[in-house]
């Protein structure tokens, strides 16, 4: 598969970004690229949703445990969540 066609998978599936006091949809994210990184971090490499919720969209508040540390530079779609207990 073509890298091009794997962006376009991954742009598909996309994630809302809660905020962690009130729930609310403060933006949303489509993924890694397909070099494993996120296109939206910042020039320190910090993920837009660090310090927030994310959860698939329009998932119901049971998906939405999920939180993102602040200053976070690691993608949570990256994360094994079986592997530390989700």
């Amino acid at each position: 598969m073509s890298t091009a066609r794997v962006d376009i998978i991954r742009r598909r599936a996309r994630v809302d970004i809660l905020d962690p006091d009130t729930d609310q949809v403060v933006d949303h994210c489509y993924g890694l690229t397909s070099g494993g990184v996120c296109p939206d971090a910042n020039r320190n490499g910090i993920v837009p949703c660090n310090g927030r919720r994310v959860a698939p969209t329009g998932s119901g508040p049971e998906f939405w445990l999920v939180f993102v540390p602040p200053a976070s530079r690691q993608c949570p779609m990256s994360w094994n969540l079986e592997a530390i207990g989700y």
